[in-house]
């Protein structure tokens, strides 16, 4: 029992408790033991080729944090993906705006309207586009608006649905015109998507200081007091 003991500390690297010159002679004298230590040394390397795989494994994985940095950034941004959007689409129809306001027209011909008439239609475009997009904006951080706002660009989105098309076929109508459109076609797509979500944080009906018992609530439970 003492041999096996010195044996098992020999193969873990520690201080044997009897000189290892008589557990050598205790070896060449007894083959229980030889076998004992033979099949102890073989697990041994088992275990720490086992040890070493995991070793490795882990070192390997160590690439991975790239992979865990961009899904903690994602994690970050998929609550406000909707706010960022409306903000991306109000930012570009304020540009369409500006950039009617620098004079380009966008495919808007002239010829078609007059040139007094198409420069005020023109003049209406940009007025139209710098409203939507301040509008949209500002719906990114007022979800409230956003059902008004949608209601208003489904309608408008129909009505210049068939307009682009009657005059699309009539050759009245520029391809850049057309794709000048696609931000408020942008604009009523997200504004329906906010009217149904609610924007993250948001502060309850509470945090505005208002309570569950309205007025009138207050008034018909005072109406049914006994003592009224």
């Amino acid at each position: 029992m003492v041999a096996r003991e010195a044996l098992s500390a020999r193969l873990d690297g520690e201080r044997e408790p009897v000189p290892s010159a008589r557990v050598d002679e205790h070896l060449r004298d007894c083959p229980e033991c030889t076998s004992w230590y033979d099949r102890a040394g073989v697990q041994a390397l088992q275990l720490r080729d086992l040890a070493n795989t995991g070793l490795i494994g882990a070192v390997s994985g160590r690439p991975n944090r790239g992979t865990g940095a961009v899904s903690r950034l994602w994690q970050r941004l998929s609550p406000h993906l909707l706010t960022i959007a409306i903000v991306v689409v109000g930012v570009a129809q304020v540009g369409l705006a500006i950039a009617q306001a620098a004079g380009i027209n966008f495919g808007m011909v002239a010829a078609h309207h007059g040139s007094a008439s198409g420069a005020h239609l023109l003049n209406e475009s940009t007025a139209w586009s710098a409203a939507l997009g301040i509008a949209t904006i500002a719906m990114a951080f007022r979800r409230r608006i956003a059902p008004g706002l949608a209601c208003v660009l489904v309608i408008y989105c129909g009505f210049l649905a068939y307009y682009v098309v009657s005059d699309a076929l009539a050759g009245q109508v520029t391809p850049v015109r057309v794709l000048s459109h696609v931000p408020v076609a942008l604009a009523a797509v997200v504004s329906m998507w906010a009217s149904r979500t609610k924007r993250p944080h948001d502060p309850s009906p509470r945090a505005h200081g208002e309570d569950d018992e309205s007025p009138t609530r207050r008034h018909l439970r005072a109406a049914d007091d006994p003592a009224a």
